[in-house]
C-alpha cells in the first residue's frame, strides 16, 4: 500500500482551521491533514512527516521568501506545492518563492466556500502527477473532467487540441454563417501573399505545407515552414494590411479563401469562430515564437563560436607572421654562417703568417743581439716584457716609490718602471749609465710589442675558432665537450655586448659531456644576449653577469645569472613557448635564438633548462648529462 501523503495547513489564526477543514474534505483519500501554528513548528516536525504534497499558509507565517529558504533544507518539503491565503492586495516578499517554483496559487481572503477544497485537490493531484506518475491514487481525488475541465473556458480547452481539429472547427464555424466554402487545390510554388503588398483576404490551410520567406541583403530567407500555422494573412492586418512575408506553397495544398469581409461576418455572427480562430493563432504564434527563440540561441552560440574562431585565426595569423620573421632571420643567419665560415677561412692564412713573422722577428732580434756588447741584458729585458703579466696599479706605485728612493729622481723612476725594472740595485746601475738605460727601454718596448702581437694573433685565432664552432653545419656529430670551452666561445662572440658589464666566472672542474658544440654555443649565446638586453633595458647601475659551471651527479650544471630588472610573473610561464618574444613582437636579427628553441636544443641533449626570476636576479640553469658512447 502506498505511503500516505501530508497536507500541512500553517496558520496561527482561526482562518487556518477553516482552511484545514476544506482541505481535509478534498484530499483525505490520499493525504493526512496536519495543522501547525508556525513555520518553525512545521520545520521541527519535517523529519518525522511523510512526503509533504501541499502547504497551505496564511499571511501570519511571515515572508514567503523565508519560507522558501527554510523548506529548501528539508527533502520532504522541497517538492511541496504552496497555496497562500492572503488579505493583502500587494505582496513584495515572494521573489525567491516564485523563483524556486514553490508558490502555486495565491487565494484572496475571504474566498468562495469550497474554493480551497477544489484548489487543494487539484494541487495534490498534480503533485502525484509530477512525483509519482504511476500512483493509482490520483484518481481518488476526482475525475479528470471535474478537475481539469470543469469550469474551464472554451479557449483554454481548445489550446490543448491539435491544429487539425481546430482547423475543422474553424471551417465549420465559418460555413455555419457563410455556407459551404469551395476547396482550392494549389500546386507547389504558388505565392499566397507577397511581401510588402496589401492583404485583403485570408487562407485557411486544410492540408499541405506553406513557407514564409522574406527578402534580405543576402537573398531570400525562410522564416517559417513547419511553424507557419493554418491561417495565412491574418497577422498582416497588424501591419496596416501589408504582408510582412511572402507565403509560398511547398507541397500540394488544399485551402479555403476568405475575404476580410467574409471573415468579419463569420466572427460577428458566430462567437464560436472567435474562440477557434484565437486558439489557432495562439498555437501558431507560440510555435513561431519558440522557433525564433531557438534561432536566437543558435545565433548567440554561433556568434560566440565565431568570436572564438576569429581569435584563433588572429592568433594563427600572428604565429604565421612571427614564423615568417623567424624564417627570414634563419635565412639571414644561414647567410651569416656562410660569410663567417668564409671570413674565418680567409683569416686563418694571414693570421698564421703573422704568427710566423712574429716568431721570425724574435729569432732575428736574438741573432742581432748575440754580437751586441749588452745583448744578454737587452734580450733578457725584452723576454721579461713579453712574458711578464701586467702588474696592478697599486703594485706599480709601490715599485715606483722604491725606485724613486733608490735613484732620487721621479721621472727616472717612471722610465725604469716602464722598462720593467723593479730591482733598486739594477735601477741605480742603469741610472749611472744613461746609454744602457735607453737600450733597456727600447728592449722593453720591443718585448711589449711582441706580446701585443702574440695577444692579437691569439685573439683572432680564438674568434675564428668560435665562429667555426658557432656556424658549424647542421648534422654535426656528437663529441666529448668541455662545457667551459663552449661557454667561453660564446662569451667571445658576445663580448661587444658586454663591454660595460662585469662578467664573473665561477668555473669548477667538470667532466666532459656528450653533445654538439655548435648547438650548445647557440644556447649560451642566446642566454647571455638576453641578459645583456635585460641589463641595458633596465639601466642597471652596476650591471653584472655571473657564470657558474659545476659538476652534479651524472652531469654538469651551467648557471647564467644577471642582476637586471627581472622577468614579469605574467611572462615567465610563457618563456619557453615557441616563437614567444617580449621584444614587441619582433625577432631581432643576431646570433641568438628563442628560448623555445634553446629548450629544444637542451632537450635533444637529454638535459633540462629552467628560469627563475625576481627583480634584481634572473637565473637560467641548464643541466647536461655525461653520456659517453661506447667506443666502437
Amino acid at each position: 500500500m502506498s505511503e500516505r501523503l501530508i497536507a500541512a495547513v500553517v496558520s496561527p489564526v482561526s482562518l487556518g482551521a477553516q482552511a484545514a477543514h476544506e482541505v481535509e474534505s478534498a484530499v483525505s483519500a490520499v493525504a493526512d491533514v496536519v495543522r501547525m501554528r508556525t513555520l518553525e513548528e512545521l520545520l521541527e516536525r519535517a523529519g518525522d512527516l511523510g512526503p509533504v504534497a501541499l502547504i497551505v499558509a496564511t499571511d501570519e507565517v511571515g515572508s514567503l521568501d523565508d519560507v522558501a529558504a527554510a523548506v529548501d533544507r528539508f527533502p520532504s518539503l522541497v517538492s511541496a506545492r504552496l497555496v497562500l491565503l492572503t488579505e493583502r492586495t500587494e505582496l513584495s516578499d515572494i521573489g525567491r518563492a516564485i523563483d524556486e517554483d514553490l508558490v502555486r496559487e495565491v487565494v484572496a481572503v475571504p474566498w468562495t466556500p469550497g474554493a480551497i477544497a477544489d484548489r487543494a485537490a487539484a494541487q495534490v493531484r498534480r503533485w502525484i502527477r509530477d512525483n509519482r506518475p504511476d500512483d493509482a491514487r490520483r484518481g481518488l481525488l476526482g475525475s479528470s473532467a471535474s478537475l481539469e475541465h470543469s469550469g474551464r473556458s472554451p479557449l483554454l480547452d481548445m489550446l490543448t487540441q491539435p491544429p487539425e481539429v481546430l482547423t475543422r472547427r474553424l471551417i465549420k464555424a465559418c460555413e455555419d454563417v457563410l455556407g459551404p466554402r469551395p476547396r482550392l487545390r494549389l500546386p507547389p510554388g504558388v505565392r499566397l501573399t507577397h511581401e510588402g503588398q496589401i492583404v485583403d483576404s485570408v487562407y485557411i490551410i486544410v492540408e499541405g505545407a506553406v513557407a514564409l520567406t522574406r527578402d534580405t541583403r543576402v537573398g531570400e530567407v525562410v522564416l517559417h515552414h513547419a511553424t507557419t500555422g493554418r491561417v495565412i494573412g491574418l497577422v498582416s492586418l497588424a501591419s496596416q494590411g501589408r504582408a510582412f512575408v511572402t507565403a509560398t506553397t511547398t507541397t500540394d495544398v488544399d485551402l479555403i479563401l476568405l475575404s476580410i469581409e467574409q471573415l468579419d461576418r463569420a466572427l460577428h455572427e458566430n462567437p464560436a469562430t472567435e474562440e477557434v480562430l484565437a486558439a489557432l493563432l495562439i498555437g501558431s504564434l507560440t510555435k513561431r515564437l519558440s522557433r525564433s527563440e531557438v534561432l536566437q540561441v543558435e545565433k548567440i552560440e554561433l556568434a560566440a563560436a565565431l568570436d572564438v574562431e576569429k581569435a584563433q585565426a588572429q592568433a594563427a595569423l600572428e604565429a604565421l607572421e612571427q614564423a615568417r620573421a623567424e624564417l627570414l632571420t634563419q635565412e639571414r643567419f644561414a647567410t651569416l654562417g656562410e660569410l663567417a665560415a668564409g671570413i674565418a677561412h680567409e683569416l686563418n692564412n694571414p693570421v698564421a703568417a703573422l704568427g710566423r713573422a712574429a716568431e721570425h722577428l724574435r729569432s732575428d732580434v736574438s741573432a742581432l743581439l748575440a754580437s751586441h756588447p749588452h745583448g744578454e741584458l737587452i734580450e733578457r729585458v725584452g723576454q721579461e716584457a713579453r712574458t711578464r703579466p701586467a702588474a696592478s696599479t697599486k703594485e706599480e706605485r709601490r715599485i715606483r716609490r722604491a725606485l724613486e728612493e733608490a735613484v732620487g729622481d721621479r721621472e727616472l723612476a717612471r722610465r725604469l718602471v716602464s722598462a720593467g725594472v723593479s730591482d733598486p740595485e739594477e735601477a741605480r746601475a742603469l741610472a749611472r749609465q744613461p746609454g744602457r738605460l735607453t737600450e733597456v727601454e727600447h728592449a722593453a718596448s720591443i718585448g711589449r710589442n711582441q706580446r701585443n702581437i702574440d695577444l692579437a694573433t691569439g685573439r683572432i685565432r680564438g674568434l675564428v675558432s668560435s665562429l667555426n664552432t658557432y656556424v658549424r653545419p647542421e648534422g654535426e656529430m656528437d663529441e666529448d665537450l668541455d662545457v667551459r670551452e663552449v661557454l667561453e666561445d660564446s662569451l667571445r662572440l658576445t663580448a661587444h655586448r658586454l663591454r660595460d658589464v662585469e662578467v664573473v666566472r665561477d668555473y669548477e672542474e667538470v667532466p666532459l659531456v656528450r653533445g654538439r658544440a655548435g648547438e650548445l654555443a647557440q644556447v649560451w649565446t642566446n642566454i647571455v644576449s638576453n641578459s645583456a638586453d635585460a641589463l641595458a633595458a633596465g639601466e642597471t647601475a652596476e650591471p653584472r653577469v655571473t657564470l657558474r659551471v659545476a659538476a652534479v651527479p651524472l652531469g654538469v650544471r651551467v648557471e647564467v645569472e644577471d642582476n637586471g630588472p627581472g622577468i614579469s610573473p605574467e611572462v615567465l610561464p610563457r618563456i619557453f613557448e615557441p616563437r614567444f618574444t617580449t621584444k614587441h613582437g619582433q625577432v631581432r636579427f643576431g646570433l641568438g635564438l628563442g628560448m623555445g628553441l634553446a629548450k629544444s636544443v637542451v632537450d635533444s641533449h637529454g638535459g633540462t633548462i629552467a628560469v627563475d626570476s625576481r627583480p634584481g636576479c634572473t637565473r637560467v640553469t641548464v643541466t647536461l648529462p655525461c653520456q659517453h658512447k661506447e667506443d666502437s
